[in-house]
């Protein structure tokens, strides 16, 4: 975590631009912070980060001009804005995986009559570039853009099946395996999914 006493201003006492670079720097953290939490408050960012309120409230209020971040009015917490799908949007177009994926998310979820995520490992998460929804699906979350726990969703878990062992081992290490719903799987020792040529995750199918 950062000293909370740094500096707050915007150059260095050279007259330099590293303050601009550090709050380029802190506004991106606070962008992530919301991508893997959902929303926050100004205290939980700044105790995460290490800062100042008052540095994470100036942030806000740039990121808020922009519509990189909304507030929400009843609990005065901040959930990524709408100004990100703008940035996001001109991504896809440009991979190679979503348009070959394309067809065959739109064939799944005619298939199925369910929305059909398509998933790729980012760090220890899992990071949803594109999403196809079933004929039937009257109203569903957007997870394009959103990181979700590998040991927690379903695409996770065929991600993690992909996995050499040692490098699922290194991840579920690092990541724990921490409840997100009532029936997410906490411990290695339930059953689990199939992985690779016959293989066992220590993980169970479902939330």
């Amino acid at each position: 975590m950062a000293p909370k006493n740094e500096p707050e201003s915007d150059t260095d006492a050279d007259g330099g631009q590293s303050g601009g670079v550090q709050s380029v720097e802190r506004a991106l953290t606070v962008l992530e912070i919301l991508a893997r939490e959902g929303h926050a408050g100004v205290s939980e960012i700044a105790e995460e980060m290490g800062v100042h309120k008052s540095t994470v409230s100036r942030l806000m209020g740039s990121l808020v001009t922009r519509e990189m971040v909304h507030q929400n009015s009843e609990r005065g917490k901040y959930q990524l804005g709408f100004g990100i799908l703008r940035l996001a949007g001109s991504i896809p177009g440009r991979l190679s995986l979503v348009r070959e994926a394309r067809p065959v998310l739109e064939s799944l979820a005619e298939e199925f009559k369910e929305t059909v995520n398509l998933a790729v490992l980012r760090s220890n998460y899992a990071v949803n570039v594109d999403q196809a929804m079933g004929p039937s699906t009257l109203a569903t979350y957007d997870w394009v853009g959103s990181l979700t726990p590998l040991h927690a969703t379903s695409s996770g878990k065929v991600l993690l099946a992909a996995l050499g062992a040692d490098e699922r081992e290194r991840i579920l290490k690092e990541t724990g395996l921490e409840a997100r719903t009532a029936r997410t799987i906490t411990s290695r020792k339930e059953p689990g999914c199939p992985a690779p040529r016959g293989g066992r995750l220590g993980l169970c199918r479902g939330p």
